[in-house]
């Protein structure tokens, strides 16, 4: 399967079976969120929600980012809401199948969501990494940062080794 053959589109509420069975391969029941939760994001963030889908309309990659300001964390788990003023995008969950690891998928729509970012003039991107992802994310231009101290309990909820890390703008 070559990267450039499969279709990028915005995800819809049809699309969650297939988001949460890769969920479950991408990372391992640990970090599973509930599928009422995964819904809520689909609904109110559509234009921020993306997916990688192969010819047969399987889901092989796909990136929830929300709108979001400077060094908040969302809870994992939990529902959240886009910031009213929002400065920047936070990249709540990109998952890639366990099969198409290494072709690119991530950083695709990661550019996606960089494009997104620099088009609506904000200020960066910030996420959680886990699961030994920050090398990973800091070849993407991402450093460890340091999130508002009212965001620290919710990365102390995505477990230990969880890094909060910011990519900024022009």
């Amino acid at each position: 399967m070559s990267p450039g053959l499969l279709t990028l589109r915005g995800l819809q509420a049809a699309d969650l079976p297939g988001l949460m069975a890769l969920q479950v391969q991408a990372y391992g029941a640990g970090f599973v969120e509930p599928s009422a939760v995964m819904a809520q994001r689909l609904a109110i963030t559509p234009d921020t929600v993306w997916g990688l889908f192969d010819a047969s309309g399987t889901m092989r990659a796909y990136l929830l980012a929300y709108r979001s300001v400077s060094g908040a964390v969302a809870p994992l788990h939990q529902p959240f809401d886009p910031a009213p003023r929002p400065t920047a995008l936070y990249l709540h969950d990109l998952a890639v199948h366990p099969s198409a690891k290494g072709q690119g998928l991530g950083p695709r729509l990661v550019a996606t969501a960089l494009a997104l970012a620099c088009d609506e003039g904000l200020s960066g991107l910030g996420l959680v990494a886990v699961q030994g992802s920050q090398p990973f994310w800091q070849h993407l231009g991402f450093a460890l940062s340091r999130p508002a101290a009212a965001s620290q309990a919710s990365l102390a909820g995505y477990g230990e080794g969880a890094a909060y890390l910011w990519r900024s703008l022009p």
